[in-house]
């Protein structure tokens, strides 16, 4: 008999890493979400009682599949549906078959989890790619894929991910139940693009990323503040996020901008503990202590956007993990290059011409340049990011550093008056009080 504590973290641990492979391949044979997803959660409750008593197999992924579609073929032979019922997921005809499972849960390697390395090969590879594209197909409403991509890739409960939007968990329920009809009603297809595709709807995918990114991060996205379940749910959501880009660069190795995103989250990752201080407040670049950033992930960051580069890649994500790496690889902050960041944004601008980006440009042209060049450039988006916080507070700062504590003063105010972070919140409160 297996201790029950280490068969409780073999489970959680095989939860983190197979759940969207071993969803994948059950909807592959069910063709059915609900069904599926039901099979799957039931497989893994199965395993924590077989495995405290038995012990944990050696393949995990193949014990919890062979369970997961054992179930659902169960199911579908008591309702007498298997050959009547109409398909509620569209296939593309690959890998269609039950293949013939061991005991043990050994499967033989299926002929989709080869790598696409040459395009002339049809791109249908890997079961994980296919519920990727179905999550984050542009049939379905923007909130819609970022749900779904959460629970069908990344395995979160409706209660984990209802924290991380601070919405509640009915409200929440309701949402992927939407989701889902739609995707039956509209035949949405569970398939992986053919090659002439893959690029324009890598894009979906990606955007949909860089959105829970942003979320995991609680950096604006939809989780702003605080949660009672908050911070742990966008803990969950990064770990989501970063898997799925892992699955990506790995099964699309001849695409860069997977490997820009991908960096970005890993270097988040890398400063996270630094971040934020008391109470939520943010830290300022400059203040934060370097060597409590976490040097490997740094380094496997650079690794990624160096070798991306190399090979000729210049989309606006691996650009933005390009900026975040010339950030965070120094190890002093006056080390940081900015011109060469100033330079980076200048590319990026040409894919992404918002002033969002054209803000973020002018802080890299403060340190480049000073806070008199970089309010020059700031003050023409003053009509078009009158409603964003951080545009007042980097005119309040640059302000500041001119000595102009007359105009300073109502930035920081508008900067208030403004919706944003409860830590920020209280850090522009208490610069309001002794300035």
């Amino acid at each position: 008999m297996t201790d029950p504590g280490a068969a409780a973290a073999a489970v959680a641990t095989a939860h983190r890493a197979h759940w969207s492979t071993v969803l994948a391949a059950t909807v592959a044979l069910t063709r059915d979400l609900d069904l599926a997803e039901d099979s799957v959660q039931e497989a893994y409750a199965q395993a924590l009682e077989t495995w405290e008593r038995s012990g944990v197999p050696e393949n995990p992924a193949g014990w919890l599949t062979t369970a997961a579609r054992r179930r659902a073929l169960d199911v579908m032979r008591r309702a007498q549906a298997l050959q009547r019922k109409l398909p509620l997921l569209v296939w593309d005809g690959a890998g269609d078959g039950v293949e013939d499972e061991d005991e043990d849960g050994d499967e033989d390697e299926h002929p989709g989890h080869r790598r696409i390395e040459d395009e002339s090969v049809p791109v249908v590879l890997d079961e994980r790619l296919r519920l990727i594209f179905l999550a984050a197909h542009p049939a379905l409403a923007p909130t819609s894929r970022i749900v779904l991509t959460l629970r069908l890739v990344g395995g979160l409960s409706t209660e984990q991910i209802a924290a991380a939007f601070l919405v509640q968990t009915s409200t929440m329920a309701a949402r992927l139940t939407r989701a889902k009809k739609r995707i039956r009603l509209s035949r949405i297809p569970c398939r992986v693009p053919p090659a002439e595709e893959l690029d324009s709807r890598l894009v979906d995918v990606l955007d949909v990323l860089s959105v829970l990114l942003a979320t995991g991060a609680g950096s604006g996205g939809a989780a702003p503040g605080p949660a009672p379940e908050g911070s742990g749910s966008r803990a969950a959501v990064l770990d989501t996020v970063v898997h799925t880009l892992e699955v990506l660069v790995d099964l699309l190795p001849g695409r860069t901008e997977p490997r820009g995103l991908l960096a970005q989250a890993l270097l988040l990752r890398a400063r996270a503990s630094t971040r934020t201080g008391a109470r939520g407040r943010p830290i300022a670049l400059a203040e934060q202590d370097r060597a409590q950033w976490d040097r490997e992930l740094i380094d496997r960051a650079d690794r990624l956007v160096v070798g991306a580069l190399a090979q000729g890649g210049r989309g606006p994500y691996l650009l933005q993990g390009a900026i975040a790496a010339c950030v965070a690889v120094p190890a002093r902050h006056e080390d940081i290059d900015w011109r060469e960041v100033v330079e980076l944004y200048d590319a990026l601008l040409v894919h992404w011409p918002t002033a969002i980006v054209q803000l973020a440009r002018v802080v890299a042209i403060s340190e480049a340049d000073g806070a008199a060049a970089a309010l020059a450039d700031l003050e023409p988006l003053a009509e078009e990011l009158d409603a964003h916080r951080p545009f007042h507070v980097i005119r309040g700062e640059l302000l500041s550093r001119l000595g102009e504590h007359d105009r300073a003063v109502p930035a920081f105010r508008a900067a208030l008056e403004r919706p944003g972070g409860e830590g920020e919140s209280d850090l522009l409160r208490e610069l309001l009080r002794t300035s």
